[in-house]
């Protein structure tokens, strides 16, 4: 272990001291305007007839560097209110990509961009997006991440042309966070992708073999004396529910629900948002599945709230926000208090939440502090009699409170420190938990290499006792290149939990983790790009220190010419492994068998009306009649350019699994952990159908049928070297599972 940091600190010493060439920025100054634009789209007026464009754009794909196809001219011009931008984008308007599609989703259709980075940190940025149709989007870029959930108030007209197409901002500045200073100076790129030719190209260059996207902006100066207007929105809503239920023996109940939502801008930099006794019905519903492991399943955030302006504290990945307002804490533990005439016949599956608030922003000095804060309320099952119809209730839920807090300091080289402290406190003797991470990624100046580190420590208190966990990450990358590797090493102890607050299965473990990957970006004859990646993961468990595994894979993407992709991959284990996690204990662990395994895909052009993908995968045990496979399918089918269907339909097949059954007791020598041997069939089908009205409005319609099987064959006892030993059972005898 101390070799190992002592590599990574040899490295750290290399890098920083490194001697580079900054990367190549362009640089555009701009001047104040005593007008402002009519935004109609026609640029060719005398308002921006005055003011100059830049050009020269160059391409990313598929061939860096070159001269796009066509040429695009931009200009800015800013005044109190906001910043304009108009763009001419030259092009043949018959063979132009124009679909329509649904805000913040650019589908198969041209688009023009401009990107932020208003602090020049290199890593923190927003995108502001249209389609020659008029669809916007917005994006929040946030250590190399894109969150198309940012949404921003600005206005946007675009015209079709024989020249081609143009198109329009005005960006008020209370769409912006920037500075406090007299004169910004910030970082900024503009983009445009020509769809039919899969063409990106940047005003200053984006070089696909450089790390970062918003590294490898120009530079904007000029705006002065800006004075922002007061950002203070206010979102009343009321909702009603009429259900049946008649599980319950009432025909009909109802609900109803008044709340508000409130942003307001302290200043330049920083917003407050806040959401009082929310409702979230109409959040998309979760694909609910068969789960058989030993992990929970981490459903997707469908609720607004939680998805907007979240990027800083979700940076050290320790905030899962379904975690509020959802399964009531002690929600399982009801049926543990009946008696044998007591039946549940009210049980909420969700806690309320009664209000949530987010504050975060940015200082000039590029520290970036977010105060996430949030109040579910008490949950009760109702408990009825069924001899005497008396009721009662049990508390499942506690008044709680949910607090994050993150400071996140930007620092040269496009690198950061980021400190995160998630908090919760329940009511009463309920179990109240803190957890802080500490992060941090060194790179050098022309962002080639990097080295990064966390440590976290995990608290639950809980009786008068508290339980303490560590964790603990290091690692070395290349970043930049047409190869790129990565070496890191992490240690989670065996009483590190996040789970209050955060979402994380594995803990008790320690695994080394290398990875190559060289990557092609200029075409050939047949290809426009490829790829290969190769990893190797060895891992043990933290205690007692044992082996638990060793497997390497490999793939390959190759997109061709014609615009259709195809992948292949596989993988091995090489020598039987040692898996604890299956047993649900430490002491314990299943011999799992030697394996490989393979797939791959095909993907054809998404911009023909008919279009499909196949993905498929098998892997194969050294152990008689035991495989898995799985096969997904997909049809993309495009009638005309408002109207657009998904057909998906996958199934997967695990036969002769082994897993857990059951802890049971039966007085053996196993501490009666009891294994089962079991057939699984999952078949999921799926229509996405998607009717686009106009540029801001669409008709979404989403059906899915899951069906899912698991067989148990045979029992066995589980031996102390992690072979099965088969249960045989007399004559109407049975176990129940």
């Amino acid at each position: 272990m101390k070799k190992f940091f002592g590599f990574i600190l040899f490295f750290v010493v290399i890098t920083c001291s490194a001697q580079v060439d900054e990367l190549i920025k362009l640089n555009l100054n701009i001047k104040a305007s005593e007008t402002s634009p009519a935004i109609d789209g026609v640029i060719n007026d005398d308002f921006w007839s005055k003011i100059p464009f830049v050009t020269n754009f160059k391409q990313t794909t598929p061939k860096p560097g070159q001269n796009p196809t066509y040429q695009t001219e931009v200009k800015l011009t800013y005044d109190d209110e906001a910043l304009y931008v108009a763009a001419r984008m030259y092009d043949n308007p018959d063979s132009m990509y124009v679909f329509l599609t649904e805000r913040d989703q650019i589908g198969n259709s041209d688009f023009f961009f401009v990107t932020f980075n208003t602090y020049r940190d290199g890593i923190n940025g927003e995108g502001l997006g249209i389609t020659p149709s008029g669809v916007q989007f917005d994006t929040k870029y946030s250590n190399y991440e894109e969150s198309i959930s940012w949404d921003v108030v600005w206005e946007t007209a675009t015209t079709i042309d024989q020249k081609g197409w143009t198109a329009e901002y005005k960006i008020p500045w209370s769409a912006l966070r920037f500075p406090e200073v007299e004169e910004q100076f910030w970082g900024i790129n503009f983009g445009r992708e020509i769809r039919r030719n899969r063409e990106r190209s940047y005003w200053n260059f984006v070089d696909p073999t450089v790390d970062g996207f918003l590294t490898q902006t120009g530079t904007l100066t000029g705006i002065k004396n800006i004075k922002p207007p007061v950002r203070l929105f206010f979102f009343p809503y009321a909702s009603a529910y009429v259900e049946n239920n008649s599980a319950n023996g009432s025909a009909f109940s109802n609900r109803q629900n008044i709340g508000m939502d409130v942003k307001y801008g302290i200043n330049d930099a920083f917003t407050v948002d806040m959401t009082l006794i929310p409702d979230f019905g109409q959040a998309r519903f979760d694909n609910q599945v068969l789960n058989l492991s030993q992990f929970e399943v981490e459903f997707n955030e469908n609720r607004q709230f939680f998805t907007e302006g979240v990027e800083l504290f979700n940076k050290a990945e320790l905030f899962y926000s379904r975690r509020i307002g959802g399964t009531p804490f002690n929600q399982s533990t009801v049926f543990g208090q009946l008696d044998s005439l007591e039946r549940v016949v009210n049980n909420p599956p969700q806690s309320q939440l009664l209000n949530a608030t987010k504050l975060s922003g940015r200082t000039k000095d590029g520290l970036g502090i977010g105060v996430f804060n949030a109040v579910e309320s008490e949950e009760f099952a109702e408990i009825e009699n069924t001899e005497t119809g008396e009721k009662r209730t049990f508390k499942t839920n506690t008044l709680t409170n949910y607090n994050v807090l993150v400071f996140d300091q930007v620092i040269r080289n496009n690198s950061f420190v980021t400190f995160t402290n998630t908090n919760v406190v329940r009511q009463g003797t309920n179990r109240d938990a803190n957890v802080s991470q500490l992060d941090f990624q060194l790179a050098d100046k022309k962002n080639k290499y990097a080295v990064s580190a966390s440590g976290a420590l995990s608290n639950q208190f809980e009786n008068g006792e508290v339980n303490t966990g560590q964790k603990a990450l290091a690692a070395f990358e290349k970043i930049s290149g047409n190869l790129t590797y990565t070496l890191s090493h992490e240690i989670i102890t065996d009483r590190f939990n996040p789970n209050d607050l955060g979402f994380q299965t594995l803990f008790n473990t320690q695994e080394t983790y290398g990875y190559i990957r060289y990557q092609n970006y200029k075409p050939k004859k047949y290809f426009n790009f490829w790829r290969h990646d190769l990893d190797v993961t060895y891992s043990r468990i933290f205690k007692p220190d044992n082996f638990a595994n060793l497997g390497a894979s490999w793939s390959t993407v190759c997109g061709l010419k014609s615009f259709h992709a195809f992948g292949l991959n596989a993988g091995v284990e090489p020598i039987e492994t040692f898996d604890f996690f299956e047993t649900r204990t430490f002491d314990q662990y299943y011999a799992f068998p030697r394996n490989f395994w393979y797939g791959g895909f095909i993907s054809t052009d998404y911009s023909r009306p008919f279009a499909f993908d196949i993905r498929f995968n098998n892997r194969v045990f050294d152990e008689v009649g035991r495989y898995n496979t799985g096969l997904y399918l997909s049809a993309r089918i495009r009638p005309n350019d408002k109207l657009f269907f998904v057909l998906d339909f996958t199934r997967d097949q695990n036969e002769n699994e082994v897993g857990y059954a059951i802890t049971a007791n039966r007085n053996t020598l196993n501490d009666d952990l009891i294994m089962g041997r079991r057939d699984i069939d999952v078949h999921i089908s799926a229509i996405t159908a998607n009717y686009i009205l106009n540029n801001k409005m669409a008709l979404n319609l989403n059906l899915r049928h899951y069906w899912s099987t698991a067989t148990y064959d045979k029992l066995y006892d589980l031996e102390r070297d992690g072979s099965l030993a088969e249960i045989v059972f007399d004559e109407g005898k049975t176990i129940k599972i």
